[in-house]
């Protein structure tokens, strides 16, 4: 994946610019597609998980108030496009990840794709998936896998 590829062109992002700081914003754009992904790999999205996800945003990025309604617009929108055009979403929602590569927070988001998906253990599903993402935030998985 280099910059110049096409689909890193077609990416966006799934907070509006409006809603948050710029510098935020990459971070939870990245941080909601995991948890998207986390939740989609296994075909549908729990309330359970949807609580843990909220729980994580709040925790990870301090969001309160207008932020934290935006990333949760941002994560059902993310997770409602899956309906419609799962694959192009998939990698829309990696490209989003692959951002933070290298970055400080790339562990963090990890961390917390990790702790959205543990709902009584990881699936084989939910670990490909953290494995995943873990190689597209350049993050060791063993860091982040219990």
């Amino acid at each position: 994946m280099v910059a110049g590829d096409e689909r890193y062109s077609r990416a966006v992002a799934v907070i509006p610019p409006g809603d948050l700081h710029e510098h935020h914003r990459e971070q939870l754009d990245a941080l909601v597609a995991a948890c998207v992904l986390i939740a989609q790999v296994d075909g549908a999205v729990t309330p359970d998980e949807r609580g843990r996800m909220v729980e994580r945003l709040k925790l990870h990025a301090g969001l309160e108030g207008a932020d934290l309604e935006a990333a949760l617009r941002a994560f059902e929108a993310l997770d409602a496009r899956f309906d419609a055009r799962p694959e192009e979403t998939w990698v829309e929602a990696e490209l989003m990840i692959r951002r933070l590569k290298g970055s400080a927070e790339a562990e963090g988001v990890a961390l917390a794709a990790v702790a959205v998906s543990i709902d009584g253990g990881l699936e084989a599903e939910e670990r490909a998936a953290v494995l995943d993402i873990c190689a597209w935030l350049g993050v060791n998985p063993v860091r982040v896998l219990p």
